[in-house]
């Protein structure tokens, strides 16, 4: 299946989040970790209600002995309607929802685009 972008519909946008989980560091598992990242796709859901965005958030590494975890977002982006500044209160709100659950974040790569998921 070839993906096509147009400038009509919808696409997802992924970004890759690197750094580490501060809480709970001695019981820290990976099971543990992605349970706090479904909360925080069920927070950004609620966030942008009504925006026809959807969310994916997935863990996409965890080291275990340093809390160091690689967590890839993927979010809806209309690319017709939203700016550049939609697109940072985005990835913004992203990175407070994951400071919530104890994640200090080292850096943010947008790793592409993608057809829509939702």
């Amino acid at each position: 299946m070839v993906y096509r972008e147009s400038i009509t519909s919808a696409i997802t946008r992924y970004f890759l989040f690197n750094g580490m989980f501060r809480e709970g560091e001695e019981t820290m598992t990976f099971e543990y970790a992605d349970a706090n990242l479904v909360e925080v796709e069920e927070s950004l859901e609620k966030e942008f209600t009504g925006s026809a965005r959807k969310f994916t958030v997935d863990l996409d590494n965890f080291d275990e002995e340093n809390n160091y975890a690689e967590i890839l977002v993927g979010f809806t982006v209309w690319p017709y309607e939203d700016d550049d500044s939609e697109i940072v209160l985005i990835v913004n709100s992203i990175h407070d929802e994951l400071e919530k659950v104890g994640f200090v974040e080292d850096d943010r790569y947008y790793v592409g685009d993608g057809p829509d998921i939702r």
